[in-house]
């Protein structure tokens, strides 16, 4: 690709677009494309934050492709699978955090995507120490059924349970005692996306009524394949199993929807979430490494 232009991204106006562009990629099995439809649109809550950005690149009118950068981290997403159009766009991204003095900027790249890691290497990018399993599990029966502990329901994100959910989800997260950073504007946001479904965020509550634990199953119909995420429980409500059933309850809802596999991000440093979804079945299908370009400054 050359004459790269960019266009401001308009919510309203390109979300389809970009949503298209990224759920082709994993369709088509794009060699070079990591990135699904479900997990995108939950990072989409963070438009408006000066560390956040989505830059829609054209080529005259022809669409070219997409970048997403968050804080450093910058994920371009090609119209095409070809490996020079992906690298047209990482080195575009690369020149502009040039100019705007940014101190480094990180990629992602399967590990065993040889071409792309060569590619990057010889423009100076070194591996870093972030690197995820794409944990799948195919829906083929027989599926297990979740199992809840004496009291506790298994419910959906009913519209009266936004204000709660908002509370779950920021004790979930929690970090030194502080709440996650999830508002009901980022949760408004969410909920609007495209391939969000209300039925598809199983929620369970305690026998008090209070909201225990949660997760975002994201179906892509493009793909007939689901993302968890995020995945969360309350931690008064930890190593009762409730994780266990939400996962469960995923791949049963899943297959509802005809769906072929179900799929998340598995960290091995958080290594609680990665022994609850191994434990489920969830396997290892690829592993994708994050590379880092200092940028002087």
């Amino acid at each position: 690709m050359s004459d790269l232009t960019e266009r401001g991204f308009d919510l309203q106006r390109d979300l389809l677009e970009l949503l298209g562009t990224v759920g082709n990629a994993r369709a088509t099995s794009d060699p070079h494309a990591f990135l699904h439809p479900g997990g995108l649109q939950w990072l989409l809550r963070r438009l408006g934050r000066d560390t956040f950005a989505v830059r829609r690149w054209v080529i005259g009118e022809a669409l070219a492709g997409f970048a997403v950068a968050d804080a450093g981290y910058v994920m371009v997403l090609p119209r095409t699978a070809a490996l020079e159009d992906h690298l047209a766009l990482i080195d575009v991204e690369r020149a502009l955090a040039a100019r705007e003095r940014a101190e480094a900027i990180e990629v992602t790249a399967w590990v065993d995507d040889r071409p792309m890691v060569a590619a990057l290497g010889e423009r100076g990018f070194e591996v870093s120490g972030t690197y995820g399993h794409e944990l799948v599990r195919e829906l083929v029966d027989p599926l297990p059924a979740p199992a809840l502990p004496a009291g506790f329901a298994m419910r959906w994100l009913e519209p009266e349970l936004d204000a709660a959910y908002v509370d779950l989800h920021r004790a979930a997260w929690m970090r030194s005692g502080v709440p996650s950073s999830y508002t009901r504007q980022m949760h408004d946001t969410v909920v609007a996306m495209p391939d969000f479904r209300r039925e598809l965020v199983p929620i369970v509550s305690a026998p008090d009524g209070r909201l225990a634990a949660y997760c975002i199953a994201w179906f892509d119909p493009r793909t007939a394949t689901t993302e968890i995420e995020p995945l969360g429980t309350h931690p008064e409500f930890r190593r009762l199993g409730l994780g266990r059933a939400i996962v469960n309850e995923v791949f049963q809802r899943s297959a509802e929807h005809r769906a072929s596999l179900v799929m998340v991000w598995g960290a091995p440093e958080n290594d609680a979430a990665f022994q609850l979804y191994t434990s489920a079945g969830m396997g290892s299908r690829r592993v994708a490494r994050q590379y880092r370009l200092a940028l002087g400054r």
